[in-house]
This record gives C-alpha cells, structure tokens and sequence, in this order.
C-alpha cells in the first residue's frame, strides 16, 4: 500500500511527464515545419538572386558569385541550366551535377516565382529551389536558376533540436520530481504533526488538548478545525456518559441499598407476620423504582443507537391524549387533582408516529404533573394546531418551576427536588426520554413556568 507521499510524487511526476511530452512534440513539430519553410525560403531567395546574376550570354557560375551568395559559408549549392535544360554551370562545392527535372521545367511557372522540390542523386537527398528566369512577364523561359542544399543539413539542424529537447526534458523531469518529493514532504510535514498529535490524545486529555490548526495552509486548517469540532463532540459525549454512568450507578445502588438493609434487619431477628409484610411491601416499592429505572434506560440505551422509533403510522393525537388522560384518572383522583383533556378544534389531528413512543410521551408528561401538583390543582391537556405543527400542552396549576432549572429540565438524571423526586420514585430520566422521544419525530419541546403559577410543557409535531 503506497504512501500519500508515494502517491502524490508519482501523480506529480507522472502529470510533468505527460506535460513535457506533450509540449516537446508540438515544439518539435512547430519547429521542423519552421526550419523546413526557413530552408525554403532561403533557397529560394538564393536561386531568384542567382537567376537575377547569371545570363543567357554568361550563364557560368563566377567565383565572384558564389562569395557574393557566400556559397562555402552557408553550406548550399547552385546550379543553372540553359533554356534546353542543358547544364550550364554549377557551384564548386557540386561534385555531380543533379539533373533539371520536369517539375522545375514547367514554363507555367510565371517569372519571380521559384518550384521548392526534394530531389535524390547520388544517395543523397537534396532540397532544391528553382527560379525559371524570364526577360518580361509571359516571355519564354531563357534560363534555369538553382539553389540546392543537402538534407542531410536539415536533418542534422533537427537531430540536434530533438538532442537539446529530450536533454532538456530530462533535466525538467529530474529537477520537477525533485521538487515534487521535497514539496510533498513539507506539505504533509502538518499532516504528520496532526498525526503524532492525535495519537497522542487520550481520553483524559480530551477537555485539554486540541490539534494544531497551521495558519498558511487552507486545507490543513480545515482539517485541523474538523477535528477538533469532533473532539468537541467526543468531549461531550464522553462527558455525559461519564454523568449518565456515575448518575445511573448512584440510582441502581441506592435501592439496593435500601433493599439490602430492610433484609438485614428483618433477618436479625424472629419477628410478626405484620412486621414480614411491612418489610416485603417496602421492598416492592424498590424493586418497582428498580424497575422503572432500568425501563427508562433501556428506552435511553434504544434512543442512543436509533432505535426509538419502531415504526410508524397515522396516529390521531387527540384520540391518544385521551386515552393517556383517562387512564391516568385515577392517579389524578387519589391525589385530588383534577385532569381534564381538550380540544381546540373539531378537526382530526394527526401525525405520523410510533403511537406507543407518543403515549410514552403524553404518560411522561401528564404523570409528572399530577405527581408533582398539590392537591386541588388542575391539570389539563390541550391539544391545538398551529400549522404546520400540531400542539400538545400539558398545563398545571402548581407551584411552578424555579428559572435556574428549566435549561437542564431534559438532562439525564436532572431533579429539581431530588429528595422529592425520590419519594414519587422519580429518577430524572422521564423528560429526557421525552426530549429524544419527541426529537425523533422531528419535533421540538419545551416549557415555561412561573413560580407560584404553574407550568405548561409544549410539545409540538409535524401534522400529517
């Protein structure tokens, strides 16, 4: 398995290669046609002065004339050729004269032009340019003019550009993977700190430690923040399950402590039937408060891992607060509170839901505030539509909630009163239970309250 670094260096070199390739081809071939069309057009320069030099009385090369078109220095040669196509004279630098051919004899050829033609004599190929001089427009041909240089020139000219273009690409290639490793190197120097730094975090080190965010590099720091957001979030959950662990730790024992104390004394001694069944009584209530307890942490335990809705149908909410409003009558009843339930209109009112997480809900509620309303009190449920929300409240006229508890209201194992809690058996899960509950559905909750006067808890879910 390659390294980033690996990975980054042969993507690198491999995009230079590709890149130089491509530009030493276009350079060659942009570069070949140049020197091609160069040596034409001096050629022909050469030859159209030649035919301007040379007569049909004179038609012999002069020495003159090949230092005046510096013959020796440029490496061409000339020839000229009589009106027939006999030869008439050629360059010193010629061993064997190169025959006129018919290409160069066409007399269509106007006067000032020049035929560019590659022609083979000798084992050797020649570039030849080809001036038909005429005395006025339109006029017989009166003499050939030719300048001819070897091919093997050109090709020596190209030979050494593609040299100097494949030495030169292979310096850039070894100088941009050079540069690519070192580059590569520093731009994952951050990357390794951010390495070392979170193998270095333990959980203990969570809430002090954070990544180094670098400051000249974008992306680095981007990751640097996301990571540290993720351990902000790690740190709260390690937080919380740390409070949920030592919180549902003290309300297990404490009933088993009760548990085991009531035994040990019922146990010292002979004692009466109606003292066995004092005993036995108050161990039901501890085992009820146990069992309660551990229902509301499996409820928390399947919320956690995404399992708090079952499934979901067509639920008539105000059918199902009635239901939880006549089956909790009772209770209401023995503590002398009137529960009541109403609707604010006549129109079914529906969601789509878990009807027995809902009745979780409504039964958290509704039994909180008949437990902890006193006697003569009321208590209603409304249900209401507020589009594109419906509304359940749960309204008491108690004693109220101080402000300083309703923010942590629906924090686990949170009790306003908790040697009040513990006597209804409370163990500050319910409101919890019906936050994440209620969040599942998409929905929201909250309360307000006023010492004195009572409090309203308001749920509110998305209407079918």
């Amino acid at each position: 398995m390659k390294s980033l670094r690996a990975r980054l260096f042969i993507s690198f070199t491999a995009l230079l290669l590709a890149a130089l390739l491509m530009f030493g081809v276009i350079v060659w071939l942009v570069a070949r046609e140049a020197m091609t069309n160069d040596v034409d057009d001096f050629l022909r320069s050469k030859a159209m002065l030649l035919g301007r030099v040379v007569t049909p009385m004179r038609n012999r090369i002069e020495p003159w004339i090949e230092q005046e078109l510096q013959v020796q220095e440029r490496h061409f040669m000339l020839q000229v050729f009589a009106a027939d196509g006999s030869m008439a004279g050629k360059s010193s630098n010629l061993a064997h004269a190169i025959p006129l051919s018919d290409e160069a004899r066409r007399s269509e050829h106007p006067a000032g032009n020049a035929v560019i033609e590659t022609l083979h004599a000798d084992g050797r190929a020649y570039r030849v340019a080809t001036h038909p001089r005429r005395d006025l427009w339109g006029d017989p041909v009166v003499l050939y003019a030719q300048a001819l240089m070897p091919l093997d020139a050109v090709q020596a000219r190209e030979r050494r550009l593609l040299a100097w273009l494949v030495s030169g690409g292979v310096a850039m290639l070894a100088a941009g993977a050079v540069a690519a490793w070192s580059l590569s190197r520093q731009w994952l120097r951050s990357v390794s700190h951010l390495e070392e730094a979170a193998r270095g975090l333990s959980t203990s080190e969570l809430g002090k430690r954070r990544l180094f965010v670098p400051s000249d590099d974008a992306e680095l720091s981007a990751l640097a923040n996301s990571f540290n957001h993720l351990l902000d979030r790690l740190e709260a959950a390690h937080t919380t399950q740390q409070r949920f662990t030592a919180d549902a730790s003290h309300e297990l024992r404490t009933p088993l402590t009760v548990l085991r104390g009531e035994i040990e004394v019922a146990l010292r001694k002979p004692r009466a039937a109606e003292e066995y069944r004092e005993v036995l009584v108050s161990n039901k209530e501890e085992i009820e408060r146990l069992s309660r307890l551990t229902e509301n942490m499996l409820a928390l335990a399947h919320v956690d891992v995404g399992d708090a809705i079952t499934q979901r149908e067509l639920v008539n909410v105000s059918e199902l607060c009635s239901g939880v409003a006549a089956r909790l009558q009772n209770l209401a009843t023995e503590r002398q509170i009137t529960l009541h339930h109403e609707d604010t209109t006549t129109e079914p009112l529906s969601v789509n839901g878990d009807r027995i997480a809902l009745e979780r809900v409504m039964t958290n509620l509704v039994e909180n505030a008949v437990r902890y309303s006193p006697g003569g009190e009321n208590v209603t449920v409304r249900v209401s539509k507020s589009p594109p929300w419906i509304e359940i409240q749960v309204i008491d006229t108690g004693g109220g909630i101080a402000p300083e508890h309703l923010p942590h209201l629906f924090e686990r194992f949170y009790r306003v009163d908790k040697a009040r809690s513990r006597s209804h058996g409370g163990s500050g899960l319910g409101l919890s239970i019906v936050k994440a509950l209620v969040e599942a559905h998409d929905g929201s909750v909250g309360v307000t309250s006023q010492i004195g006067h009572g409090s309203t808890f308001t749920v509110r879910l998305p209407a079918a």
